[in-house]
């Protein structure tokens, strides 16, 4: 297979790839805020003004009450800068992203091209801009993490293969590739894995003695293993001694690591269908989506099978195609943050995690094409119907499915009525479409909805589900309902302060005022703050005493709107 070395930028290439990105992304350009957008953006009042970069650069990503264990410094510093140029305006956030795609886009084809024939680097290239499942970390702001990691794990790759081509890398080389590292692991956690990257490049893109390779290159890959060390504590500092995540997603909670591993061999052909057929994509892959395993089934052995057909592939393609092996290297490299076994994480599988591993299933492919091609991958594509006609197709579904896809992101409301088709099995999705049709007033549409999500949720959530009803319910004045619900969720999670404070305010409403102060007494035994139930207490008896009627004690409690229950990453 040719190795062209062009020194120079494929400027009609680079035009060519960066328009078709932002042809798949344009379509979302009106977009509102969605989803984590606006908790991390809208409602983070940390991010409206950039006079609070100290506390963005020594806090965690999530604001209070979100599990604190993320630390993305340089993105809440990026989307504070965005929302002060635009005014808080999602088309500000919605262009930048837009534009980090096209530019990813065009890295990934002039890497290609430094790697394989301009005709395969090209489809390589066009086929990574069209790509559907790249829709969710560019449709929302967040993703931007996403993106700029993806664009310095690129620019680090170019820099060190060209560099390495040349000869051996100067001190002042590794100290830019360090200093791209560490800014890549402040934007997201899965940047800490570049080095692994680079060293993919050396070991399948690279020549030279084995142990004249180690030696040369032992210092340098000391440096990036201490600018490692330096992200561990700075993330340790920022969370609080904190190193791993303490939010684990509900399929993974209890698993051991032989767990971990049986459930997240099931997800692998999810992987595989996400990453080379992305016909179906869906916001969220929940517990009833995707379920912890309990034994080496059939799911197992289909995921099991694949992970031994790629690393039979990176071994035997190492010499003959290795660019084959690079991109199989890559994309094994990308998915280790999220694979789930050196710590479990909040997801499971989330599609905006395939963004970089994407990258290297593009060059692998392309590596395959341009050995089935044969003489003939010389050709311009325009020369080579078969391979023409098959990339042509290829690129105009992915741009078309892409651009559909970007109109799930419209706003929360279209995401959650979409969402719930996508992935019905999802309690997320049920709870957020019972939410939507009591905003347009469909009441007993919505009740079923959240009896549904109910349903759906995984051991241990159903309470948070059931507190959501009840504030439903609360405000519409059902307080018979919402008592029930609250008594449930009490059930299954005894010990919420603030739940029972709304079951008493409901009851009393009620004019049970006995059971109205059991339930005081009970939530003072368990420590419950004694000024705020021993009052309660106290109304309950002064209501038993003059024997009030029903409806006469009525509590306000404003706890703020709704929260969602987050899906981590």
């Amino acid at each position: 297979m040719a190795e062209p070395q062009r020194a120079g930028l494929d400027w009609s290439g680079v035009l060519l790839v960066g328009g078709i990105a932002l042809l798949a992304a344009l379509a979302g350009l009106r977009n509102e805020f969605a989803q984590d957008d606006l908790y991390l953006i809208q409602e983070n009042v940390r991010i409206h003004d950039l006079g609070n970069w100290r506390e963005m650069l020594s806090s965690p990503f999530w604001p209070s009450p979100y599990s604190q264990d993320l630390y993305r410094p340089l993105t809440s510093l990026l989307l504070s800068l965005e929302f002060a140029l635009g005014g808080g305006s999602p088309l500000v956030f919605r262009l930048f992203s837009y534009l980090c795609y096209a530019a990813v886009a065009a890295g990934v084809f002039v890497l290609a091209s430094r790697l394989l024939p301009r005709s395969i680097a090209l489809a390589v290239g066009m086929l990574f801009a069209a790509h559907p499942v790249h829709v969710e970390a560019v449709a929302l702001g967040v993703g931007q993490s996403e993106l700029i990691v993806g664009l310095l794990a690129l620019g680090m790759g170019l820099f060190y293969l060209d560099r390495r081509r040349r000869g051996a890398l100067r001190p002042r080389d590794w100290a830019l590739l360090a200093g791209l590292y560490l800014t890549a692991g402040l934007f997201k956690e899965q940047g800490v894995v570049l080095p692994a990257c680079l060293l993919a490049v050396e070991l399948f893109l690279c020549t030279g003695s084995p142990g004249e390779r180690f030696r040369r290159l032992l210092p340098g890959y000391g440096l990036l293993a201490g600018t490692a060390l330096l992200l561990l504590l700075l993330r340790r500092v920022a969370l609080g001694g904190e190193l791993a995540g303490t939010f684990t997603a509900e399929a993974l909670v209890g698993l051991t690591l032989y767990g971990r591993t049986l459930t997240m061999l099931t997800v692998v052909p999810h992987w595989a269908r996400l990453l080379l057929w992305p016909a179906h994509l869906q916001g969220d892959y929940s517990p009833q989506e995707l379920v912890a395993s309990t034994g080496f089934g059939g799911g197992e052995v289909v995921g099991l099978l694949l992970l031994l057909a790629a690393l039979a592939a990176l071994w035997l393609a190492r010499r003959r195609a290795p660019v084959l092996s690079f991109g199989l290297a890559w994309c094994a490299v990308a998915l280790l943050p999220v694979s789930n076994l050196l710590l479990p994480t909040g997801i499971v599988l989330a599609e905006r995690t395939l963004f970089l591993p994407s990258i290297g299933v593009v060059l692998g492919l392309g590596a395959l094409l341009a050995v089935l091609a044969g003489p003939a991958v010389q050709r311009p594509l325009w020369k080579q119907p078969v391979v023409g006609l098959l990339c042509g197709v290829l690129v105009l579904a992915g741009v078309l499915r892409s651009s559909e896809r970007q109109g799930t992101w419209r706003n929360d409301a279209v995401f959650a009525v979409r969402g719930v088709g996508d992935a019905p099995r999802s309690f997320r999705m049920r709870r957020a479409y019972a939410e939507v049709l009591f905003e347009l007033g469909r009441r007993d549409q919505a009740l079923e909805a959240y009896q549904q999500a109910i349903a759906l949720s995984p051991r241990g959530q159903a309470w948070r589900v059931r507190n959501d009803l009840a504030r439903r319910l609360r405000a519409l004045g059902e307080s018979s309902a919402e008592a029930e619900q609250l008594r449930a969720s009490l059930a299954e999670e005894p010990a919420q302060e603030e739940t029972r404070g709304y079951l008493i305010a409901a009851v009393l409403a009620l004019g049970r005022y006995a059971e109205a102060a059991a339930e005081a007494d009970s939530a003072l035994a368990r420590g419950a703050t004694p000024q705020v139930f021993g009052a309660l207490r106290r109304l309950a008896d002064s209501a038993a005493r003059v024997g009030a009627a029903p409806g006469a004690i009525r509590i306000r409690i404003n706890a703020g709107p709704s929260r969602p229950i987050r899906p981590g990453g």
